[in-house]
């Protein structure tokens, strides 16, 4: 009888401690992954939302820099990591949502391999032209356009970027022949437009905020459903006459398919909490990124939907980095 009790005892306490072990996570440091160098956009919010995550899981929050091909080499070693919620990776609408249609013989599928635990962010960009061109507004942008095709120069942060499918998907809404001209990133980009070497350009603003207030580029609209706080001033690109048009960029922090739901469940939390502290809103609105938070479910259909709209764009456009 003594020994029917201890094993009974022993049942009854072991799923109680299973439950309360899965629990426990984190038990050590977690890694951020993301695709770009230090002191980019990506990295900049990572490295804000780190700390927070930290302080509410306890444990290390650490961003881990692998930089390159569109951040092919940070997600591929994050897939083959296991998947126990430790090494997590954090990207963008360039990374998640793109990359799949951009390179064909990837190792990876950011749909199939991903699961995403919650979106953290959301920017603007704004249609831009360089002073020395005589356009003050959208419609007069597209009406130079449609007069000269294949005069006006757009540049981009780079093939296959989010500023260079933005433009991609502009000049096929709206009939435009405009010349692509893709730069090593937004900096050399918009040097070049605010000295006239192009003439337009589609891309956050904050990255060519001092150029404007310098009065070397202009900005004709928002790529947004609403007025910007930061341009109260500036029309949305339907309010300007280019309805329909929308670009802009978002993160999300994902997981390895696979990873314990108890794990995503507690980050998932962790991240609204965090992106509900004032601190952390205007901190990111000093970068001139917005706070957004979707949830577990949320972000996976937004994640789908921006999957599915960039990847027609790159395919009617025939683009391809391989």
């Amino acid at each position: 009888m003594p020994v029917t009790r201890r094993v009974l005892g022993a049942s009854l306490v072991l799923p109680l401690i299973r439950p309360a072990a899965a629990q426990e996570y984190p038990t050590r440091a977690v890694r951020m992954v993301i695709g770009f160098p230090p002191g980019g956009g990506v990295d900049i919010v990572a490295r804000l939302i780190a700390p927070r995550l930290a302080e509410a899981l306890g444990q290390p929050f650490l961003v881990e820099n692998r930089a390159g091909a569109n951040g092919n080499i940070a997600m591929d070693s994050v897939v083959q990591s296991a998947a126990d919620g430790y090494a997590l990776f954090y990207g963008n609408v360039g990374n998640l949502a793109v990359t799949n249609a951009l390179y064909r013989n990837l190792n990876f599928d950011t749909s199939r391999d991903f699961i995403p635990i919650a979106q953290t962010m959301e920017s603007f960009s704004v249609i831009a032209v360089s002073a020395d061109l005589p356009i003050r507004t959208l419609p007069e942008l597209m009406a130079y356009a449609r007069a000269n095709p294949g005069r006006l120069n757009a540049g981009s942060a780079g093939a296959g970027g989010p500023s260079h499918l933005a433009l991609e998907l502009f000049k096929r809404q709206f009939g435009l022949d405009i010349v692509h001209v893709p730069y090593r990133g937004s900096a050399p980009a918009i040097l070049d437009l605010a000295g006239g070497r192009v003439q337009m350009i589609i891309d956050g603003y904050s990255l060519m905020r001092s150029a404007v207030e310098a009065g070397r580029v202009r900005v004709l609209a928002v790529t947004a459903v609403r007025r910007e706080a930061l341009l109260p001033e500036i029309p949305t690109t339907t309010e300007a006459g280019a309805p329909g048009f929308e670009a802009g960029s978002w993160h999300m922090l994902t997981a390895p398919r696979g990873t314990p739901q108890v794990a995503l469940d507690r980050l998932e939390a962790a991240l609204r909490r965090a992106l509900a502290d004032p601190t952390l809103v205007a901190a990111m609105a000093q970068q001139g990124v917005a706070a957004r938070f979707r949830s577990q479910r949320e972000a996976a259909a937004f994640f789908a939907a921006e999957r599915e709209r960039w990847t027609r764009v790159i395919r009617e456009g025939n683009i391809t980095l391989d």
